[in-house]
């Protein structure tokens, strides 16, 4: 009977630990993986997160080069930024589908551009749509927690 019980204060201090979100398929919070949109190789982690009822995202590690890159493409007070922790996504809220009317920095041109962001295959990955027209562009980032 013991051994039961602390079996479970185990399981429960294990659960306690983890971050808000982690292994919620339900919520786009926790780590993401985004590929290169030309070469489809691992581009950076990033960390995603509700605060306030709105998406944000921070880069949390890029996949190569040097890791004190700099968003040097940037402009205001993002300009020569160190690119891990930059906030790159935010603003999205919740519209019953996805969230949407954010926004989403480009760190390759310092360009910002409107994003939706929707959960897809069961919450394995979230489906980020950016830019307007024939500008569009749709990644599906892969879920690492």
């Amino acid at each position: 009977m013991k051994l039961r019980n602390f079996g479970a204060a185990l399981l429960l201090a294990a659960l306690a630990a983890l971050p808000a979100g982690a292994g919620d398929v339900t919520s786009p919070n926790g780590q993401w993986r985004i590929y290169h949109p030309q070469s489809g190789e691992p581009h950076m982690i990033v960390r995603m997160d509700e605060k306030d009822g709105m998406l944000e995202g921070h880069i949390v590690e890029l996949a190569e080069g040097p890791k004190d890159q700099v968003c040097w493409n940037c402009t205001g007070e993002n300009q020569n930024k160190p690119l891990a922790g930059l906030k790159f996504v935010w603003g999205a809220k919740w519209d019953g589908k996805g969230r949407g009317g954010g926004y989403l920095l480009r760190p390759a041109t310092g360009t910002v551009s409107p994003a939706y962001f929707e959960l897809a295959m069961g919450g394995k990955a979230l489906q980020m749509t950016t830019g307007r027209g024939p500008l569009r562009v749709t990644q599906k980032w892969e879920r690492t927690d």
